[in-house]
């Protein structure tokens, strides 16, 4: 494997981890076996491999979107299927990367606040194909929603509200989901929700 990619993949393993601020150069080049000066070769400082990496994990992110976009039946097999990808994703995550990026890391927080937008339009066109199928409700605020369930997805992150040694992360975003989809679906809806999640 080409060495930036290596140092990438070391990085982003140790970062989502361990956190972005808590992790330093040194950890990443004692991990790959090589040297400081070997990073610093392909990354100019720990502020661009940060960057590289929250790059690395959203266009990935991205792609398994795309994936579970083309191949689900209908928007709430879509959303099941979005839900089991980011559980994956969460599963070694530590919550703390997101407070990391916000104080530490400004472009890459900004790179992160983009990809939401990009979701939330993702989600708003799920609401409208669910609602022009049958599985949502007709009566539904499809703009307000998008927005709320972009939201509850940052809300599991935080540390305050929900206390790492009191609840997991899979479990927050787990029971978000359920709260929001049991809201927006029609009968028809609920019961193609309760026959994939009885699949899982």
């Amino acid at each position: 494997m080409e060495i930036q990619a290596r140092i990438l993949n070391k990085a982003e393993e140790l970062f989502l981890t361990l956190g972005f601020k808590s992790v330093t150069m040194n950890d990443i080049a004692q991990e790959l076996g090589i040297s400081k000066k070997t990073i610093y070769q392909h990354f100019e400082d720990k502020k661009a491999l940060v960057e590289a990496v929250c790059g690395f994990v959203l266009n990935n992110t991205e792609c398994m979107e795309k994936e579970c976009i083309s191949t689900a039946e209908n928007p709430v097999q879509e959303i099941v299927m979005m839900s089991k990808c980011m559980r994956d994703m969460l599963e070694t995550m530590n919550p703390a990367i997101f407070y990391d990026l916000q104080k530490y890391y400004p472009k890459a927080w900004q790179m992160y606040r983009l990809e939401k937008e990009r979701i939330r339009k993702v989600m708003l066109k799920n609401l409208e194909m669910g609602i022009e199928q049958g599985y949502f409700r007709n009566d539904l605020n499809v703009e307000i929603l998008s927005r709320m369930r972009i939201e509850l997805i940052d809300m599991a992150f935080n540390g305050q509200m929900f206390p790492a040694k009191d609840f997991s992360l899979i479990e927050v975003q787990e029971a978000f989901v359920d709260h929001f989809v049991r809201g927006v679906v029609t009968e028809k809806g609920l019961n193609t929700y309760n026959e994939l999640k009885q699949n899982i």
